[in-house]
């Protein structure tokens, strides 16, 4: 699966997935759904209530049924109820959250998009990051989000939650595997409960090689701001 490198205002290196185009058109056409949905039933709501609508009424409606998409990117994190059911999201590319300009460009530029037939999706699959011409110009992109497995939220639930103004001090944590954190806390938890100390001391020396860490901080303490670092980043 294609990916996309980020790097966060933490200056810490992400890659996700991105959004397949299958995955887009369909969060597209469940989005497309919904807004037509909402301009028949109001529509419908209107004339058992006698309501004339006219040609004001009717562009006022679907100004308003448009509008949907931005909206919801803008208050859900860009996510529509169509990303959400696919698991997917807007992202910038320079690791910053997208504003509103950004939002408003990408929905702006959707009546190009997808009214040149196959735009959208020939940009996609031909461009490096698959951005269509709204994310070209809104310097975003499409991204797949990590589904939480039973062992990433159970280490979620188990870590101590962090100040907003925490400072991470080891960047590399962003990066521990749900499997890494697991044997950091077993092994914690084996140190604690009964004086073994050679799992921490092995796992510290590993770990320290993969990420190329170096720390004057005992083995304990090295251990435990690793743990609180990657709740730091996996809560950002």
């Amino acid at each position: 699966m294609q990916a996309v490198s980020i790097r966060t205002t933490q200056n810490v290196q992400l890659e996700y997935p991105l959004a397949g185009v299958a995955d887009r058109v369909l969060a597209y056409i469940i989005d497309l759904f919904i807004v037509v949905s909402f301009f028949l039933v109001v529509q419908l709501f209107l004339m058992t209530m006698n309501a004339g609508l006219g040609m004001i009424g009717n562009l006022l409606i679907g100004i308003v049924a448009y509008l949907y998409r931005f909206v919801m990117e803008v208050f859900f994190n860009g996510q529509t109820v169509g990303k959400m059911a696919l698991s997917i999201k807007v992202v910038k590319l320079d690791g910053s959250t997208p504003s509103i300009a950004a939002y408003f460009l990408r929905w702006l530029l959707e009546l190009i998009d997808f009214t040149i037939t196959g735009l959208a999706v020939i940009l996609i699959i031909l461009t490096k990051n698959g951005q269509r011409l709204g994310d070209l110009l809104a310097g975003t992109t499409v991204v797949k989000i990590k589904k939480i497995s039973a062992t990433n939220m159970q280490n979620k639930v188990l870590m101590d939650p962090v100040d907003e103004d925490y400072q991470p001090v080891f960047a590399e944590a962003a990066n521990l595997t749900d499997e890494e954190v697991r044997l950091i806390k077993a092994s914690l938890k084996a140190f604690r409960e009964d004086a073994i100390a050679k799992p921490i001391t092995i796992l510290e020396d590993k770990l320290k090689e993969k990420y190329n860490v170096s720390s004057e901080l005992t083995t304990v303490k090295f251990l435990y701001t690793l743990l609180r670092d990657h709740t730091y980043y996996v809560s950002k």
